[in-house]
């Protein structure tokens, strides 16, 4: 049988087309090479790595923001399972996995003994679990997208995106 971990990373997560935008002055949209990216302007190699974090700022701000009724959603073609595979230029640090699973299975009202009796499939419990992940994501996408609209870029130093989670509850 498989593991309920193994079947969340399978899953590709969405987030809010409004953020489209974001995704594309912050992130590559392709794997680059870091000095690419800079060059770029990117401050995340990669899309998923901007997700990440976007996740990790709503968690630690405790900013959870769920989508709305028929609200469109959009994705960047990578599982789970792939975030955080080593490439040529950084080491291998896919326990990222581990960590925001661990988070949302916190985060959830999951009913893990139900699961195991099972009264309940665990495709949806994933189910739960990503949406979990992705109203973090949502929340955190737009407390980037609000510090953006602020006027000035928020994020020309580099520690700024650092900054923000310090700021937003990190240390708590």
């Amino acid at each position: 049988m498989e593991s309920l971990f193994d079947e969340w990373r399978r899953v590709i997560p969405q987030y809010s087309v409004r953020f489209k935008d974001l995704f594309a002055s912050l992130a590559n949209k392709y794997t680059a090479s870091s000095e690419k990216v800079s060059s770029l302007g990117k401050h995340f190699e990669v899309q998923y790595e901007l997700y990440t974090y976007a996740f990790f700022l709503g968690l630690y701000s405790k900013t959870r923001v769920k989508f709305s009724a028929g609200e469109k959603k959009w994705n960047f073609s990578n599982p789970i399972e792939t975030w955080g595979s080593r490439r040529t230029t950084r080491k291998d640090y896919k326990y990222i996995q581990d960590y925001m699973f661990m988070a949302v299975m916190t985060k959830s009202d999951v009913d893990l003994l139900a699961l195991e009796k099972g009264d309940i499939e665990s495709k949806e419990v994933v189910k739960q679990l990503i949406n979990v992940l992705e109203e973090y994501v949502y929340g955190g996408l737009t407390i980037i997208s609000e510090k953006m609209e602020d006027g000035l870029n928020p994020f020309l130093t580099s520690d700024s995106f650092m900054q923000l989670l310090v700021k937003s509850g990190i240390d708590d």
